[in-house]
């Protein structure tokens, strides 16, 4: 399994323009083979934080979603309204024990 983390420090005037654009791209995401999981939230200590946790099934799953237009286009709006470039950490992970 590969795990993607990351996350983007929205600026305030811009705030709102996130949080709907990131909850389009985990919607979109979801969708995509290959998707286990991907969700957002917010840092309660920082709110212009918006934290993203993604489980994949495997680094092709990963891969093509890198490669669809939609996941460009989000990173690329990201950038341009944050005060700095999406973080972003990937992770390969087996999972611990039985549930």
């Amino acid at each position: 399994m590969i795990i993607v983390t990351g996350h983007v420090i929205a600026r305030q005037d811009t705030e709102e323009a996130v949080e709907r654009l990131a909850v389009e791209h985990v919607l979109c995401s979801r969708a995509e083979p290959g998707c286990i999981s991907h969700e957002v939230s917010r840092d309660v200590q920082q709110p212009l934080r918006f934290v993203f946790v993604e489980r994949w099934s495997d680094m092709a799953a990963l891969q093509a979603h890198f490669r669809v237009e939609a996941s460009r286009k989000f990173a690329q709006s990201m950038a341009s309204l944050c005060h700095e470039p999406p973080q972003i950490d990937i992770y390969e992970a087996e999972m611990a024990g039985a549930r």
